[in-house]
Protein backbone atom coordinates (compact mmCIF):
# COMPACT_ATOMS: atom_id res chain seq x y z
CA UNK A 1 0.00 0.00 0.00
CA UNK A 2 1.13 3.44 -1.08
CA UNK A 3 1.44 6.00 1.62
CA UNK A 4 -0.74 9.16 1.15
CA UNK A 5 0.95 12.41 1.27
CA UNK A 6 -1.40 15.12 1.65
CA UNK A 7 0.79 17.43 3.36
CA UNK A 8 2.48 17.62 0.00
CA UNK A 9 -0.81 18.34 -1.93
CA UNK A 10 -0.97 21.62 -3.25
CA UNK A 11 2.56 22.17 -3.47
CA UNK A 12 4.16 24.65 -2.02
CA UNK A 13 4.71 28.22 -3.54
CA UNK A 14 3.87 31.42 -4.52
CA UNK A 15 0.02 32.10 -4.89
CA UNK A 16 -0.55 33.92 -7.92
CA UNK A 17 -3.07 36.55 -7.11
CA UNK A 18 -6.68 36.91 -9.43
CA UNK A 19 -6.22 39.86 -11.34
CA UNK A 20 -9.05 42.55 -10.79
CA UNK A 21 -11.95 41.38 -13.66
CA UNK A 22 -13.24 45.27 -12.76
CA UNK A 23 -9.39 46.42 -14.28
CA UNK A 24 -8.27 42.89 -16.37
CA UNK A 25 -8.26 43.36 -20.28
CA UNK A 26 -10.70 46.81 -19.60
CA UNK A 27 -10.18 50.09 -21.56
CA UNK A 28 -10.58 53.32 -18.53
CA UNK A 29 -11.65 56.28 -19.16
CA UNK A 30 -8.22 58.11 -19.23
CA UNK A 31 -7.60 61.62 -18.46
CA UNK A 32 -3.96 63.38 -19.22
CA UNK A 33 -2.78 66.67 -17.03
CA UNK A 34 -0.35 69.12 -17.34
CA UNK A 35 2.60 69.47 -15.26
CA UNK A 36 1.20 71.57 -11.68
CA UNK A 37 -2.59 70.35 -12.94
CA UNK A 38 -2.80 67.68 -10.50
CA UNK A 39 -1.18 66.54 -7.38
CA UNK A 40 -1.79 63.10 -5.14
CA UNK A 41 -1.23 63.71 -1.50
CA UNK A 42 -0.35 60.25 0.32
CA UNK A 43 -0.06 60.06 3.86
CA UNK A 44 1.38 56.64 4.22
CA UNK A 45 3.34 54.38 1.83
CA UNK A 46 1.54 53.07 -1.16
CA UNK A 47 1.75 49.86 -3.67
CA UNK A 48 2.63 50.79 -6.96
CA UNK A 49 2.33 49.54 -10.36
CA UNK A 50 3.32 49.27 -14.13
CA UNK A 51 1.14 49.60 -16.62
CA UNK A 52 0.49 46.14 -17.57
CA UNK A 53 0.20 45.01 -13.53
CA UNK A 54 -2.82 47.61 -12.89
CA UNK A 55 -5.43 45.14 -11.03
CA UNK A 56 -3.33 42.85 -10.68
CA UNK A 57 -0.14 42.59 -8.03
CA UNK A 58 2.02 45.60 -7.40
CA UNK A 59 5.84 46.16 -8.23
CA UNK A 60 6.75 48.71 -5.47
CA UNK A 61 6.08 50.81 -3.13
CA UNK A 62 5.80 54.57 -3.23
CA UNK A 63 6.60 56.48 0.18
CA UNK A 64 4.34 59.13 1.32
CA UNK A 65 4.18 62.46 -0.06
CA UNK A 66 2.60 65.08 -2.44
CA UNK A 67 3.60 63.59 -6.14
CA UNK A 68 2.23 65.33 -9.67
CA UNK A 69 -0.69 63.29 -11.53
CA UNK A 70 0.29 62.59 -15.46
CA UNK A 71 -2.52 60.69 -16.03
CA UNK A 72 -5.84 59.44 -14.38
CA UNK A 73 -7.19 55.94 -15.55
CA UNK A 74 -10.87 55.76 -14.00
CA UNK A 75 -11.96 52.07 -14.45
CA UNK A 76 -15.65 52.99 -12.83
CA UNK A 77 -14.94 51.03 -9.59
CA UNK A 78 -11.15 52.33 -9.34
CA UNK A 79 -8.67 55.05 -10.20
CA UNK A 80 -5.43 54.27 -11.00
CA UNK A 81 -2.89 57.72 -11.21
CA UNK A 82 0.16 57.90 -13.36
CA UNK A 83 2.65 59.82 -10.78
CA UNK A 84 5.28 62.40 -12.93
CA UNK A 85 7.08 62.33 -10.18
CA UNK A 86 8.20 58.58 -9.64
CA UNK A 87 10.63 56.66 -11.68
CA UNK A 88 8.77 54.45 -14.02
CA UNK A 89 7.62 51.53 -14.52
CA UNK A 90 6.40 51.53 -10.82
CA UNK A 91 4.71 54.55 -11.12
CA UNK A 92 1.12 53.48 -11.53
CA UNK A 93 -1.14 53.95 -7.93
CA UNK A 94 -4.84 52.88 -6.83
CA UNK A 95 -7.01 56.01 -5.61
CA UNK A 96 -7.43 53.69 -2.24
CA UNK A 97 -4.01 54.83 -1.77
CA UNK A 98 -4.31 58.37 -1.99
CA UNK A 99 -5.32 60.92 0.96
CA UNK A 100 -6.76 63.68 -1.18
CA UNK A 101 -6.10 65.22 -4.34
CA UNK A 102 -5.39 68.82 -5.61
CA UNK A 103 -5.71 70.80 -8.50
CA UNK A 104 -8.42 70.32 -11.37
CA UNK A 105 -8.46 66.70 -10.69
CA UNK A 106 -10.40 66.49 -6.54
CA UNK A 107 -13.33 65.25 -8.08
CA UNK A 108 -11.59 61.82 -9.59
CA UNK A 109 -11.65 60.70 -5.78
CA UNK A 110 -13.83 57.85 -6.07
Amino acid sequence: MLPILAACYPPAGPVTPTPNPDVFNQVPETTVYDAGECEAVLTAPAPAYTSNTLGGAPSGQVPAGAYEVGVAADYGSIVFFMLNDVPAPTNWIDSASVASLEGVCADQHP
